[in-house]
């Protein structure tokens, strides 16, 4: 009984020592989920950045209708301008007739005068003045004529002046309608304006929010990096290459794919985990914790390929996520790369790619 407490109380000192080795044996982990931070900061900017763009899209729109708008202004101004002529035109022949109406209407006032005049001489007197019966007949008949051409004239010039008024009253109230649609138009154009600089302002203020996202993720990258870099000096240090392909670390390609985070914010058998172990093994900048090989696309920095410079290829259809490798070597007319989880799945592969088949590829030296 004694030797089978002992061998139990041996075995579980055993098991706690070796419990505390492994623990210490461990690589030391983050204290922060700077994951979640990172995978939030991340949807953030997107969400941001697609209300951005709507808004924009939304803007273009707009300033479409008010483009419109300054047109239909200009088109109805015009018309307004034509009328104005018109009417003052119009005022200006009424003027016109009016000083021939009275000018006609004193002629056959004075004729009348004489007329009358003449009426003071009996028939007798005219006839005796007269050569002849003709004569006297003749003198009747003149100033019928010139009585009757007098008043036909200022009939005529009457119904010219009223016809003239009719038509001013028809443009003043063609111009009144008209000022009512350039106000109207100009309400409308108020309203777009007022709703694209709203817009404007919905767009600048998204604008700015992925601004400050993306100052937000900055700096949860940099804390994340000075972590592991304090956790190196602590007692961790780079990772040697292994014996799988590539030279990737045995720990991270003999395990499940996505089943543990390496040194560098970044899943295991992934791509950019690959591409960011190479960049550490050869000495060059580490792309740490810089999201989805889609999300490396903009740190583009080269045209020009060289050994150990990072290809990227961004979101598409056929790449969710995007995909990165790492150049070994370029002749000038192709490249060759090797990376990760390109073919076979989760695997290490080299490939030869020529430079007009790199599909919208680009470079981070």
């Amino acid at each position: 009984m004694k030797l089978n407490r002992l061998l139990w109380r041996a075995r579980g000192t055993f098991m706690v020592l070796w419990a505390l080795l492994f623990i210490l044996a461990a690589p030391a982990a983050l204290a922060v989920d700077y994951d979640s931070q990172i995978n939030a900061l991340s949807q953030q900017i997107k969400n941001n950045q697609s209300a951005a763009s709507q808004k924009q899209a939304e803007a273009n729109t707009l300033q479409g209708k008010v483009s419109a708008l300054n047109s239909e202004i200009s088109a109805a101004q015009a018309a307004l301008q034509r009328t104005r002529v018109e009417t003052a035109k119009t005022q200006a022949d009424i003027t016109a007739q009016t000083a021939e109406l009275a000018k006609q209407t004193d002629n056959l006032k004075q004729n009348l005068q004489t007329i009358y005049k003449d009426r003071d001489v009996t028939p007798i007197e005219m006839l005796a003045s007269s050569q002849n019966l003709s004569d006297f007949v003749g003198k009747q008949e003149y100033v019928t004529q010139v009585k009757d051409k007098i008043e036909a004239t200022i009939a005529s010039i009457s119904t010219l002046k009223s016809q003239l008024e009719q038509k001013k009253i028809e443009l003043d109230a063609r111009a009144a309608d008209e000022v009512g649609q350039v106000a109207n138009i100009a309400a409308k154009r108020a309203e777009q304006q007022s709703l694209l600089t709203q817009t404007k302002g919905q767009e600048s203020a998204y604008q700015s929010l992925v601004q400050q996202n993306q100052a937000q993720l900055n700096a949860v990258f940099a804390a994340r990096a000075e972590e592991i870099r304090r956790n190196a000096q602590a007692g961790g240090s780079f990772r040697a290459g292994g014996q799988c392909g590539g030279g990737y670390p045995n720990v991270w390609c003999n395990a499940s794919q996505d089943s543990m985070v390496d040194d560098y914010g970044y899943y295991n058998r992934e791509c950019v985990s690959y591409a960011a172990w190479k960049r550490h093994a050869i000495g060059r900048t580490v792309p740490m914790y810089w999201g989805n090989a889609g999300d490396w696309y903009w740190r583009a920095n080269s045209s020009n390929p060289q050994y150990g410079d990072i290809v990227v290829w961004p979101y598409g259809p056929g790449s969710p996520y995007g995909h990165v490798a790492i150049v070994e070597s370029n002749n000038g007319s192709s490249i060759t790369v090797s990376e990760y989880n390109y073919s076979p799945r989760g695997g290490f592969s080299t490939r030869t790619i020529p430079m007009g088949s790199l599909g919208g590829a680009r470079f981070i030296r």
